[in-house]
């Protein structure tokens, strides 16, 4: 019987991983999400950083959605300003990031330690009525109860969805997401609600849709880096072959290695996808790949590792 899944999926920002060449040939060679977001656009040193607005520029997917991440209203106002220039008309607030240089700076999760920058945020954004607005969040950065404090201002911000990584802060991407404060949540919520937080396979994506059947969508992230066929399968397609990622891991290979001067720049945007590809591979092919020092040298041992991955049974 083929499956259905009428829920949205959404590519989740990663990073140093989801830019404009990942995006694009993602969805030329796997494809099944409906809407994927950049990495955060940002300002420091009080400026936009332009290479967060070179994505923009490159991009020419239609259902990608610039994500920004504002210290207060005044930010939100300066990047969504320079962003609608570009031509898009719908934005994603991250107030979730929970990595310790993001909360130095006062951005991300850390926010609900101030539940009055968060609704300086969310008044800005509702003020701007021109650009629809979704948010990305934790529930808390100290605890997950930290949201109560702010779901009013949620609740009366114009919003299309609100994003939930069901974690706080201060645990990074460490033990349990609290399920039991994600229902609490979506109770709450008068927005439509996406769960986000490792979603690995086909069957972690059925178990919280039944458990929670009113939820609007899933964002993936690292579990599509692990598995690129995730979200197609969710669709009801086939997991695609190691050929289909030959393919692919070569026209990504060919793509930075025009963009980048020289083998040690492609590689460092290269090796760290293979902290989470072919899990199942053995650990020493791993370790060629990371010990690589020339293009052809990496070239040589993923080839190496796709043949063993192919040939299970000669790893013995």
């Amino acid at each position: 019987m083929e499956r259905t899944f009428d829920k949205e999926i959404h590519l989740a920002p990663l990073q140093g991983f989801t830019d404009t060449t990942f995006r694009r040939l993602f969805a030329e060679y796997y494809g099944g999400v409906d809407y994927c977001y950049t990495p955060f656009i940002r300002i420091e040193r009080g400026e936009i950083r332009r290479r967060d607005i070179k994505e923009l520029e490159a991009d020419e997917l239609e259902n990608l959605v610039p994500q920004i991440l504002p210290a207060n209203g005044e930010e939100v106002k300066i990047l969504s300003e320079e962003i609608v220039a570009h031509g898009y008309k719908r934005i994603d607030i991250n107030m979730g990031c929970p990595f310790p240089p993001i909360a130095a700076h006062g951005k991300g999760c850390v926010l609900f330690n101030y539940p009055e920058r968060i609704e300086d945020i969310l008044k800005t954004a509702a003020e701007l009525s021109d650009i629809e607005y979704s948010i990305k969040i934790r529930l808390g950065f100290a605890d997950c109860s930290q949201w109560k404090e702010v779901i009013d201002v949620i609740n009366e911000t114009p919003l299309r969805h609100v994003a939930v990584h069901p974690r706080y802060g201060k645990q990074q991407y460490k033990g349990e997401c609290d399920k039991d404060a994600f229902g609490e949540f979506m109770e709450a919520s008068k927005h439509k609600v996406i769960y986000n937080g490792e979603l690995k396979t086909v069957d972690d994506v059925d178990d919280i849709v039944k458990q929670f059947p009113q939820v609007a969508g899933v964002m993936l992230g690292r579990g599509i880096l692990a598995d690129m066929s995730l979200a197609r399968e969710l669709r009801g397609g086939q997991k695609l072959d190691t050929n289909n990622f030959r393919r692919y891991h070569a026209e990504l290979a060919d793509t930075h290695a025009q963009k980048m001067s020289g083998d040690n720049q492609v590689l460092g945007k290269l090796k760290p996808y293979w902290e989470y590809l072919y899990p199942e591979a053995p650990h020493r092919l791993h370790k060629n790949i990371q010990k690589a020092k020339s293009l052809d040298l990496y070239l040589a041992a993923v080839s190496a590792l796709l043949h063993a991955v192919d040939h299970p049974s000669s790893n013995e």
